[in-house]
């Protein structure tokens, strides 16, 4: 050790940089986080296909592109020589053979202590990029900005439905890492209190017995880039006396913000006031 502080020393005293850390960035939350602290130069590689808009200024000819989202260019990584790496679930199952490449980053959040895990995953980017301390203050900005939306949320008698779109058809999305941070982060009251099969879908029948206030729409057709939904779907006479559709409370939220990023400190921020917008 003591060898090695006399080397920095040394390296300090020539005048000599010490080479910023640089990585391959494939979660679009990481990479809103990164830009959120100012990192945006450590980022090399990313899927250029599909980042969301409010990440554009990444889109340009110098950013190399990592592969799709599940498809990942393995060659290009190794070649980019990355200090990090920084995947998402959709890309778990490369998780071994990037580990050989370079230490690897899961930025999913579980859903069953999401706060926690997000934090632990915005902190672990910033020690990568060499800002902790403005992780940190930022987490904490963020923070507070969660408990005043849940102290509203809690207050409001509504009730919500958080609903996936895919081809036509809309899945009840109550047991999701987007519900979980809907009602248990934010505190919107559920208009389903029960767990809910995976790949439920919700008709007019369910829609109707659950009556909800809110109905949240998370558009994963639009986000991948094939038909959006069509929003005509709400206006059937069968669905008229729903309180959701008679109040104008059918919230579409921004596809790929939601479908393709999230848990990041501009996306979390940018979530939390989509969702808030509606809470009266």
């Amino acid at each position: 050790m003591r060898q090695l502080l006399l080397a920095i020393g040394l390296t300090s005293c020539l005048g000599l940089a010490i080479a910023a850390p640089k990585g391959v960035v494939m979660d679009f939350g990481a990479l809103d986080t990164i830009d959120a602290l100012g990192g945006g130069e450590a980022v090399v590689a990313i899927p250029k296909q599909f980042a969301p808009e409010y990440l554009e200024k990444y889109q340009t000819e110098t950013m190399k592109s990592s592969g799709d989202m599940f498809k990942l260019d393995m060659d290009l990584i190794a070649q980019e020589n990355p200090d990090f790496i920084i995947i998402s679930g959709r890309q778990g199952k490369s998780a071994a053979e990037l580990q050989a490449i370079a230490p690897v980053i899961n930025f999913s959040a579980a859903n069953d202590d999401f706060l926690e895990s997000a934090k632990f995953n915005i902190f672990a980017v910033g020690n990568a990029i060499e800002k902790r301390p403005e992780a940190e203050a930022a987490w904490n900005t963020l923070s507070t900005k969660f408990e005043k939306s849940a102290e509203k949320a809690k207050a409001s008698a509504q009730k919500a439905l958080v609903l996936m779109h895919n081809d036509g058809n809309f899945w009840i999305s109550n047991n999701s890492g987007y519900a979980t941070f809907v009602h248990d982060v934010l505190g919107v009251k559920r208009a389903e209190t029960e767990e809910v099969e995976k790949g439920a879908q919700a008709d007019a029948a369910y829609l109707t017995s659950k009556n909800p206030d809110i109905i949240y729409i998370i558009d994963r057709s639009a986000a991948i880039g094939q038909p959006a939904m069509d929003q005509e779907y709400f206006k059937a006479a069968d669905m008229a006396q729903i309180n959701a559709i008679k109040n104008d409370k059918v919230i579409y939220l921004t596809p790929k913000l939601w479908y393709l990023s999230g848990k990041g400190l501009q996306s979390l921020d940018l979530q939390t006031d989509e969702i808030m917008k509606a809470i009266d």
